[in-house]
């Protein structure tokens, strides 16, 4: 998923411009008055604004947009496994607070659930944010291996499924994300 940072977090319009700070040119004035841009003040501060909302006015920056799209989470569905050592579900259910963890083997299954509190589900998020979870790419396949690990993590957010998957390759991040599942689960992953 990708998170568009000049889609607005008040109306969801993405009529929007940059925001450009310091003393503008002539040029820039213009395209201020054409309304392709809005100029800030001289001061550039961390926190200041970088996008402006054209329809509602409502002025926002790249954390806050980054934030909104976390916070949008509703659920997290991962698995993996392979032929040998068994395969790991996790289904972690932020709106109702629960995480269900399954492991299967031939025959054998087992399962556990647990709730969480709020305050968990709040850091696990954090956590999210700090892995990039949502700009890990769709696919990672490993060419030429028959055989190995498969994985597969499912974001469900207000009304969107975002499936990211792969073959024997993972994103730099995945053992933290293991970790992370293993730590909200108690139980082992992978």
């Amino acid at each position: 998923m990708t998170i568009i940072y000049k889609k607005c977090l008040k109306c969801g319009s993405k009529n929007s411009v940059n925001i450009v700070y310091g003393m503008p040119s002539y040029e820039l004035y213009q395209e201020a008055e054409a309304g392709k841009v809005k100029l800030g003040c001289c001061l550039l501060e961390p926190s200041n604004p970088e996008y402006a909302c054209k329809d509602c006015e409502h002025e926002w920056n790249r954390e806050q947009a980054i934030d909104h799209a976390y916070r949008k989470i509703k659920t997290i569905k991962a698995s993996v496994g392979g032929y040998f050592g068994g395969y790991y579900d996790v289904t972690i259910d932020l709106r109702n607070l629960e995480t269900t963890w399954n492991f299967y083997e031939g025959e054998v299954e087992e399962t556990s659930k647990k709730s969480i509190r709020v305050s968990t589900a709040e850091a696990f998020l954090e956590e999210l944010k700090i892995l990039n979870l949502l700009k890990w790419k769709a696919k990672y396949i490993e060419t030429g291996v028959c055989d190995g690990t498969q994985w597969s993590v499912e974001i469900l957010t207000e009304g969107r499924s975002i499936k990211k998957n792969g073959d024997n390759k993972f994103p730099e991040e995945w053992q933290l994300f293991c970790r992370l599942l293993r730590k909200i689960t108690n139980r082992k992953f992978q």
